[in-house]
């Protein structure tokens, strides 16, 4: 059953130097935790947001803004991409082979 929520918005991107997921803050800072974004509560204070973002280019890149829900202090991100960025990968990653690494 699709959510009676009103829809928000949140500023995402990548971190310019790891490539992690990273989110805009209140205070236009960024972290790689979406528990700590920012919900906006107007698409126009969501681009505003972004727009700052994007002159943030040494510590970000490509911003966008996302939909979400937000009630209770519970962040509902609203598309598999999203939520899967949020999460990290959908497989295991593999460990370095230690043989290779150890100059063998």
């Amino acid at each position: 059953m699709p959510s009676k929520l009103p829809i928000k918005w949140v500023v995402t991107a990548n971190f310019t130097g790891s490539g992690a997921v990273a989110y805009m803050r209140a205070d236009h800072s960024f972290s790689n935790a979406v528990a700590e974004a920012a919900v906006l509560a107007t698409k126009e204070d969501a681009e505003a947001a972004r727009k700052v973002a994007l002159k943030m280019e040494r510590i970000v890149a490509d911003p966008y803004v996302i939909e979400v829900t937000h009630e209770a202090g519970v962040l509902d991100l609203l598309t598999a991409r999203e939520r899967i960025r949020a999460k990290g990968p959908t497989i295991p990653m593999r460990r370095p082979d230690p043989l290779v690494h150890a100059g063998s």
